[in-house]
Protein backbone atom coordinates (compact mmCIF):
# COMPACT_ATOMS: atom_id res chain seq x y z
CA UNK A 1 0.00 0.00 0.00
CA UNK A 2 1.70 3.19 -1.22
CA UNK A 3 0.64 6.67 -0.18
CA UNK A 4 2.38 10.00 -0.23
CA UNK A 5 3.34 11.18 3.25
CA UNK A 6 2.07 14.66 2.38
CA UNK A 7 -1.45 13.29 1.97
CA UNK A 8 -1.66 12.43 5.67
CA UNK A 9 -3.32 15.64 6.78
CA UNK A 10 -5.05 14.07 9.74
CA UNK A 11 -6.20 14.98 13.21
CA UNK A 12 -3.27 15.37 15.63
CA UNK A 13 -0.69 14.24 13.05
CA UNK A 14 1.65 17.18 13.71
CA UNK A 15 1.38 16.66 17.44
CA UNK A 16 2.18 12.94 17.19
CA UNK A 17 5.22 13.41 14.93
CA UNK A 18 6.30 16.31 17.14
CA UNK A 19 6.32 14.09 20.23
CA UNK A 20 8.32 11.43 18.37
CA UNK A 21 10.84 14.12 17.47
CA UNK A 22 10.92 15.24 21.10
CA UNK A 23 11.67 11.66 22.14
CA UNK A 24 14.48 11.31 19.60
CA UNK A 25 15.98 14.64 20.68
CA UNK A 26 15.96 13.50 24.29
CA UNK A 27 17.76 10.29 23.31
CA UNK A 28 20.55 12.27 21.65
CA UNK A 29 20.91 14.37 24.81
CA UNK A 30 21.43 11.18 26.83
CA UNK A 31 23.95 9.58 24.46
CA UNK A 32 25.79 12.91 24.19
CA UNK A 33 25.97 13.07 27.99
CA UNK A 34 27.38 9.53 28.05
CA UNK A 35 30.16 10.40 25.59
CA UNK A 36 30.92 13.64 27.42
CA UNK A 37 31.24 11.87 30.76
CA UNK A 38 33.44 9.12 29.32
CA UNK A 39 35.70 11.68 27.65
CA UNK A 40 36.69 13.40 30.90
CA UNK A 41 39.98 12.66 32.66
CA UNK A 42 38.32 12.64 36.06
CA UNK A 43 34.88 11.11 35.71
CA UNK A 44 32.12 11.45 38.26
CA UNK A 45 29.98 8.39 37.73
CA UNK A 46 27.25 9.34 40.17
CA UNK A 47 26.75 12.83 38.72
CA UNK A 48 26.73 11.58 35.14
CA UNK A 49 24.43 8.69 36.00
CA UNK A 50 22.03 11.15 37.66
CA UNK A 51 21.96 13.36 34.54
CA UNK A 52 21.24 10.41 32.27
CA UNK A 53 18.69 8.99 34.72
CA UNK A 54 16.81 12.31 34.63
CA UNK A 55 16.80 12.18 30.83
CA UNK A 56 15.55 8.59 30.95
CA UNK A 57 12.76 9.70 33.29
CA UNK A 58 11.92 12.52 30.89
CA UNK A 59 11.90 9.98 28.05
CA UNK A 60 9.35 7.88 29.95
CA UNK A 61 7.14 10.95 30.35
CA UNK A 62 7.38 11.68 26.61
CA UNK A 63 6.46 8.08 25.80
CA UNK A 64 3.46 8.19 28.12
CA UNK A 65 2.39 11.51 26.58
CA UNK A 66 2.46 9.95 23.13
CA UNK A 67 0.33 7.00 24.22
CA UNK A 68 -2.19 9.41 25.78
CA UNK A 69 -2.43 11.27 22.46
CA UNK A 70 -2.93 7.99 20.60
CA UNK A 71 -5.71 6.99 22.96
CA UNK A 72 -7.72 10.10 22.10
CA UNK A 73 -6.92 10.25 18.37
CA UNK A 74 -9.29 8.60 15.91
CA UNK A 75 -7.16 8.92 12.77
CA UNK A 76 -3.36 8.96 13.05
CA UNK A 77 -0.60 9.75 10.49
CA UNK A 78 0.68 6.17 10.89
CA UNK A 79 -1.05 3.07 12.11
CA UNK A 80 -1.17 3.22 15.93
CA UNK A 81 0.69 -0.11 16.05
CA UNK A 82 3.56 1.38 13.99
CA UNK A 83 3.74 4.45 16.22
CA UNK A 84 3.73 2.24 19.30
CA UNK A 85 6.54 0.06 17.93
CA UNK A 86 8.61 3.13 17.06
CA UNK A 87 8.26 4.94 20.37
CA UNK A 88 8.92 1.70 22.29
CA UNK A 89 12.05 0.98 20.24
CA UNK A 90 13.45 4.47 20.90
CA UNK A 91 12.64 4.10 24.59
CA UNK A 92 14.64 0.86 24.74
CA UNK A 93 17.74 2.64 23.39
CA UNK A 94 17.39 5.22 26.15
CA UNK A 95 16.94 2.51 28.79
CA UNK A 96 20.12 0.77 27.63
CA UNK A 97 22.01 4.07 27.68
CA UNK A 98 20.97 4.63 31.27
CA UNK A 99 22.01 1.05 31.99
CA UNK A 100 25.56 1.84 30.92
CA UNK A 101 25.78 4.85 33.23
CA UNK A 102 24.29 2.88 36.12
CA UNK A 103 26.91 0.17 35.78
CA UNK A 104 29.73 2.71 36.08
CA UNK A 105 28.37 3.58 39.51
CA UNK A 106 27.49 0.02 40.53
CA UNK A 107 30.91 -1.36 39.56
CA UNK A 108 32.82 1.73 40.78
CA UNK A 109 34.56 2.20 37.42
CA UNK A 110 37.12 4.99 37.79
CA UNK A 111 38.01 5.37 34.13
CA UNK A 112 36.40 3.98 30.96
CA UNK A 113 38.55 1.99 28.58
CA UNK A 114 39.32 3.23 25.09
CA UNK A 115 36.90 0.66 23.67
CA UNK A 116 34.10 1.88 25.93
CA UNK A 117 34.53 5.40 24.63
CA UNK A 118 34.61 4.11 21.05
CA UNK A 119 31.36 2.23 21.59
CA UNK A 120 29.76 5.26 23.25
CA UNK A 121 30.69 7.42 20.25
CA UNK A 122 29.18 4.87 17.86
CA UNK A 123 26.03 4.87 20.01
CA UNK A 124 25.87 8.67 19.79
CA UNK A 125 26.24 8.56 15.99
CA UNK A 126 23.54 5.89 15.70
CA UNK A 127 21.17 7.88 17.94
CA UNK A 128 21.77 11.01 15.85
CA UNK A 129 20.78 8.98 12.80
CA UNK A 130 17.61 7.92 14.66
CA UNK A 131 16.91 11.60 15.31
CA UNK A 132 17.35 12.39 11.62
CA UNK A 133 15.08 9.53 10.59
CA UNK A 134 12.27 10.64 12.89
CA UNK A 135 12.56 14.19 11.56
CA UNK A 136 12.37 12.93 7.98
CA UNK A 137 9.09 11.13 8.65
CA UNK A 138 7.22 14.45 8.82
CA UNK A 139 7.77 15.54 5.21
CA UNK A 140 8.92 12.38 3.50
CA UNK A 141 8.01 11.91 -0.16
CA UNK A 142 10.13 8.85 -0.92
CA UNK A 143 10.61 5.64 1.04
CA UNK A 144 14.15 5.31 -0.31
CA UNK A 145 15.31 8.28 1.78
CA UNK A 146 14.28 6.60 5.02
CA UNK A 147 15.68 3.24 3.94
CA UNK A 148 19.06 4.80 3.10
CA UNK A 149 19.39 6.36 6.56
CA UNK A 150 18.09 3.21 8.23
CA UNK A 151 20.94 1.29 6.65
CA UNK A 152 23.41 3.85 7.99
CA UNK A 153 22.38 2.67 11.46
CA UNK A 154 23.03 -0.92 10.42
CA UNK A 155 26.56 0.16 9.50
CA UNK A 156 26.99 1.63 12.98
CA UNK A 157 25.75 -1.64 14.45
CA UNK A 158 28.43 -3.50 12.50
CA UNK A 159 31.09 -1.05 13.74
CA UNK A 160 29.94 -1.64 17.31
CA UNK A 161 30.12 -5.42 16.82
CA UNK A 162 33.73 -5.13 15.62
CA UNK A 163 34.74 -2.92 18.57
CA UNK A 164 32.94 -5.23 20.99
CA UNK A 165 34.71 -8.35 19.70
CA UNK A 166 38.10 -6.63 19.92
CA UNK A 167 37.38 -5.39 23.43
CA UNK A 168 36.29 -8.81 24.67
CA UNK A 169 39.32 -10.50 23.12
CA UNK A 170 41.64 -8.04 24.89
CA UNK A 171 39.68 -8.30 28.13
CA UNK A 172 40.21 -12.04 28.41
CA UNK A 173 43.95 -11.54 28.21
CA UNK A 174 43.83 -9.99 31.68
CA UNK A 175 44.04 -12.07 34.85
CA UNK A 176 41.55 -10.35 37.18
CA UNK A 177 38.26 -12.33 36.99
CA UNK A 178 36.25 -9.66 38.82
CA UNK A 179 37.37 -6.95 36.38
CA UNK A 180 36.58 -9.24 33.47
CA UNK A 181 33.01 -9.71 34.72
CA UNK A 182 32.41 -6.00 35.36
CA UNK A 183 33.94 -4.67 32.14
CA UNK A 184 32.35 -7.39 30.01
CA UNK A 185 28.91 -6.41 31.26
CA UNK A 186 29.51 -2.75 30.39
CA UNK A 187 30.73 -3.70 26.91
CA UNK A 188 27.65 -5.87 26.41
CA UNK A 189 25.30 -3.10 27.55
CA UNK A 190 26.94 -0.56 25.23
CA UNK A 191 26.84 -2.93 22.28
CA UNK A 192 23.24 -3.79 23.13
CA UNK A 193 22.28 -0.10 23.08
CA UNK A 194 23.57 0.18 19.50
CA UNK A 195 21.61 -2.98 18.64
CA UNK A 196 18.48 -1.26 19.94
CA UNK A 197 19.17 1.63 17.51
CA UNK A 198 19.16 -0.97 14.74
CA UNK A 199 15.75 -2.11 16.00
CA UNK A 200 14.52 1.48 15.53
CA UNK A 201 15.91 1.41 11.99
CA UNK A 202 14.03 -1.83 11.28
CA UNK A 203 10.76 -0.28 12.45
CA UNK A 204 11.26 2.85 10.35
CA UNK A 205 12.22 0.81 7.30
CA UNK A 206 9.00 -1.17 7.69
CA UNK A 207 7.07 2.11 7.90
CA UNK A 208 8.82 3.46 4.80
CA UNK A 209 7.99 0.37 2.77
CA UNK A 210 4.39 0.42 4.00
CA UNK A 211 3.62 4.09 3.40
CA UNK A 212 6.27 5.60 1.14
CA UNK A 213 6.39 6.07 -2.61
CA UNK A 214 9.34 4.08 -3.88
Amino acid sequence: MNRNFLSWIRSNDKEIIGVLEEQANNLVKATSALVEFMSKDNINGETSSSIIKNLEHEGDQITHKLFRILDKTFVTPLDPEDISRLTSAIDEVLDATEGVANRFVLFVIQKPTEHMLELAKVLLSASQEVQLLVTRIRNLKSASVLIEHSRNIVNYEQQADTIYRTAIAELFQTSNPIEIIKLKEIYETLEGAVDRCADVADVIEDIALKYGNG
